[in-house]
């Protein structure tokens, strides 16, 4: 169940970055996090209200952590990306499923020959899939630290959150919504770039918005339910999503690395829930 629950996680995280890509073509980025992160935390205290058995403050402000650390995970990551996306996307993405993987495999998680097959071929396919094949990779030192740093804080808010309590769930994903969304309308009056999304933006933020709120619920019950380790690996298998996405409704060529990371993608997760 919580393999289902963790590739479920995958495709709403691969829906909202879909949308999320397509909200920043139509309005300025900042006003696209800070309408994405009110609604985030609009969506998720109700969620949590109806779901959750119990509320316990402690277990909010872990989720409150985490978000913190995704939220900077998110900078680093948008800062990498205005130099090198070749490098970047693909660095980020490993370096957040391995610091879990690594993180559940050291508390004494154990994995099957065959399973740990499979997260090696996931790790591969995050980076064949993110690379968009349209850029020669570069090494420079500024894009690998971006990309070292957004993995890191993606990484850290995932091992955060697996310390919660099952009982309060989705209470830390509340948590990880309301304290980076607070900071944002904070940083309003002081930021010198537009606030409000343009009309033709909003409906994607809205999507994205409730599609990652529903992710991040999917993820923390799957790892309730299951590894840290293995949860973290199936739900970053989230590009593979958004480029079958952007093949589908943009006519976008898939490169032919792209190509080969989604049949890796799919023998991972064959791998992976057949062990």
């Amino acid at each position: 169940m919580s393999n289902t629950l963790a590739l479920l996680a995958a495709l709403f995280w691969g829906f909202a970055a879909f949308a999320g890509g397509q909200a920043a073509r139509r309005s300025h980025l900042f006003s696209v996090l800070v309408l994405d992160q009110i609604l985030a935390a609009l969506f998720s205290i109700p969620l949590a209200f109806f779901i959750a058995d119990e509320f316990l403050f402690r277990d909010f402000l872990i989720g409150g952590a985490s978000g913190l650390f995704g939220s900077a995970g998110v900078a680093f990551f948008y800062l990498g990306l205005r130099t090198n996306m070749v490098t970047v996307a693909p660095i980020a993405g490993v370096a957040g499923a391995f610091l879990p993987l690594l993180w559940g495999l050291a508390l004494g998680e154990h994995l099957s020959l065959l399973q740990l097959f499979g997260v090696v071929l996931g790790l591969l396919s995050i980076v064949l899939v993110s690379a968009s094949g349209r850029g020669k990779l570069n090494l420079q030192l500024g894009p690998i630290i971006n990309g070292l740093l957004a993995g890191i804080g993606f990484g850290f808010g995932y091992i955060i959150l697996d310390s919660t309590n099952p009982s309060t769930a989705p209470w830390p994903i509340a948590g990880a919504r309301v304290v980076p969304a607070t900071l944002i309308v904070l940083a309003i009056a002081k930021a010198p770039w537009p606030a409000i999304a343009s009309t033709r933006a909003r409906p994607f933020i809205v999507g994205a918005s409730f599609a990652d709120v529903l992710a991040a619920v999917l993820f923390l019950a799957a790892l309730n339910s299951g590894l840290l380790s293995i949860s973290t690996v199936l739900s970053c298998l989230h590009p593979a999503v958004t480029v079958i996405l952007a093949r589908v409704f943009l006519r976008e060529r898939m490169s032919a690395s792209q190509s080969v990371g989604l049949v890796a993608a799919l023998a991972a997760i064959s791998m992976i829930t057949a062990g």
